[in-house]
């Protein structure tokens, strides 16, 4: 009879760890940068939040460096459900609605207080419009900033003339086109090899990229324009978020918020050591000139007048919350 009772307890246990398993929810996350990235990192620590938050009940397995899919494949993947979750530059989706173009309009927000100011005006609206396209929004990673790479020295506006530089959104596309370049769309995993093979004369990127993937082997020029800060977002399908339960929901947004703190203040540690490792590694630096800050800035001018004008009430009354915010914070009455 004791036996019998073991094995029946034993059988018990089995069903019940059994269940469980086949309960807990496994989901890929597609991540477009390499592991030594800021944000793939703070996806890792996410995805071990969740993990420890949900007692296991979610697992997420981070697919880094576009192993799982492209860059510009993973916002539509997420949308159409093909993937529960995944990481992006917000950017992509300046096609979808013009909110999100204010993340690459040049020196609209180039440091990283003034980049938390335009993000605490524009979270809401654009967490509404991430809705209407199928998105819950979990949290964002910003950048170090952005400057350019080129295979040749840029010191003033008319350098830019002729170059061949990569775009990958229409933002950016409109930014190079009106410095004179020409805009050139090359998959991110392909990059290298397309300025090896002259297909490409410079790119706008991150420190960061620069620093990882080496690019004074190929790039070896770098006049530090911080011209932005974008943001790295992650989202859920919002149908995929929306059949969760209380509780599994509660854990992700505060794993999601941890992300989010971290994300800012560990990004903004990065600046100086990534470029002390990119002039370690042999880049050719540069600090831009004040004339060609100035050519810059006519350029943001009308940029930011241009997104403005897609949406006056929307947008314009984001740009105006923003300078107002701006002012505040310098105490300006």
């Amino acid at each position: 009879m004791v036996k019998y009772l073991v094995s029946k307890s034993l059988s018990l246990v089995c069903v019940v760890a059994a269940s469980s398993v086949a309960s807990a929810q496994n989901w890929v996350m597609p991540t477009p940068f390499g592991d030594r990235n800021q944000p793939t990192q703070i996806a890792y620590e996410f995805a071990e939040d969740v993990q420890a938050l949900t007692n296991g009940e979610v697992n997420i397995l981070v697919k880094s460096n576009g192993h799982a899919l492209p860059h510009l494949a993973i916002p539509g993947a997420v949308m159409t459900g093909k993937v529960v979750i995944g990481e992006f530059l917000l950017g992509l989706l300046d096609k979808q609605n013009s909110i999100f173009q204010h993340d690459m309009i040049p020196f609209l927000a180039n440091n990283y207080d003034d980049s938390q100011l335009l993000w605490q005006v524009s979270k809401a609206d654009t967490q509404k419009q991430l809705h209407k396209l199928g998105l819950h929004y979990l949290y964002v990673v910003p950048w170090t900033p952005y400057s350019a790479f080129s295979t040749r020295k840029i010191e003033n506006i008319d350098d830019f003339s002729g170059l061949s530089i990569r775009a990958f959104n229409q933002t950016v596309t409109s930014l190079i086109q009106k410095l004179g370049a020409n805009p050139v769309k090359v998959p991110l995993k392909d990059v290298t090899s397309a300025f090896e093979q002259g297909k490409l004369d410079g790119r706008f990127a991150s420190l960061s990229v620069g620093e990882d993937s080496q690019i004074w082997t190929y790039a070896p020029y770098l006049n530090d324009l911080r011209i932005w800060i974008p943001k790295e977002i992650v989202v859920m399908n919002k149908s995929a978020f929306d059949k969760l339960d209380e509780k599994t929901k509660a854990a992700i947004e505060k794993a999601s918020l941890k992300a989010e703190r971290n994300g800012w203040l560990q990004t903004k540690e990065r600046v100086e050591t990534d470029l002390a490792s990119l002039k370690n590694g042999g880049i050719i630096y540069s600090k831009p000139s004040n004339k060609l800050l100035r050519e810059l800035e006519a350029i943001n001018q009308r940029m930011t007048q241009e997104w403005i004008e897609q949406d006056p009430k929307q947008n314009g009354d984001i740009y105006r919350a923003y300078r107002e915010a701006q002012r505040q914070s310098k105490g300006i009455k």
